[in-house]
């Protein structure tokens, strides 16, 4: 998709609005934002597991997700988050992950 374009972005905020459907609505593409550093999505319908491309935007200093339907075990953080060393902060409340942490982001000093 045309989002890919946007290299030089640095930060998008889809926050508090209606964007619904299985997390596929975040195209694999945001793994070619490298310049990206704030990811706002929270407050949506976004449900099901998040893309292995996160892990491509190593200059992430916030990813929020919260307030969504994002379901299943923690498989549905996929272990490339451990490759965002720039992250700061981190938000997945109010969803529906369960089981343990992956160790991968005891990576995120």
């Amino acid at each position: 998709t045309e989002i890919g374009l946007l290299t030089k972005l640095t930060l998008l905020d889809l926050g508090f609005n209606s964007i619904t459907g299985p997390i596929p609505t975040i195209p694999t593409e945001i793994g070619l934002l490298t310049s990206l550093e704030v990811l706002q999505l929270e407050r949506n319908a976004i449900y099901g597991q998040i893309p292995t491309e996160i892990g491509l935007l190593t200059k992430l200093t916030l990813l929020d997700l919260g307030f969504n339907s994002i379901t299943g075990p923690i498989p549905t953080i996929p272990t490339e988050i451990g490759l965002l060393t720039s992250l700061k902060v981190l938000q997945l409340e109010r969803n529906a992950i369960y089981g343990q942490i992956p160790t991968e982001i005891g990576l995120l000093t």
